[in-house]
């Protein structure tokens, strides 16, 4: 498993837990079947420090499309550049993947407990991806 949320933190495929701050675009999975990139940019609540944007997934299991997750207050989330899953809660199909915005989740960062959730799910049973 990995995980990858906030300012931006990531939890790696081999447990480290390395931070990054800078802005930029880069790949936080490439192979030839799964490609996630991560979009990161400074705000003005991090001072100045790049946090999580946007997160697009992709690659061979997808189809050639593309699922994209940007911030909540743009209201950013995508199929194939296309606006999708924007009721809440709702649910879709993207390159025939499964996925929802609900408030059903634990949130990995306490510091924003008391906010709504709206979280999304992705899901592909074929290769365990959720």
């Amino acid at each position: 498993d990995c995980l990858l949320w906030g300012d931006p933190h990531v939890e790696t495929f081999d447990g480290s837990f390395p931070n990054f701050y800078g802005e930029g675009e880069f790949w936080v999975v490439r192979t030839d079947q799964v490609q996630i990139q991560g979009r990161y940019l400074a705000t003005p609540f991090t001072n100045g420090l790049a946090a999580t944007h946007q997160i697009i997934i992709g690659g061979a299991f997808m189809g050639g499309s593309r699922f994209s997750v940007g911030p909540l207050e743009n209201g950013q989330i995508t199929c194939d550049d296309q606006p999708t899953l924007s009721g809440f809660p709702s649910t879709g199909l993207c390159g025939g993947k499964q996925m929802s915005c609900d408030a059903l989740g634990t949130v990995v960062d306490s510091a924003q407990a008391d906010l709504e959730k709206h979280i999304v799910h992705f899901r592909d049973t074929t290769l365990g991806l959720e």
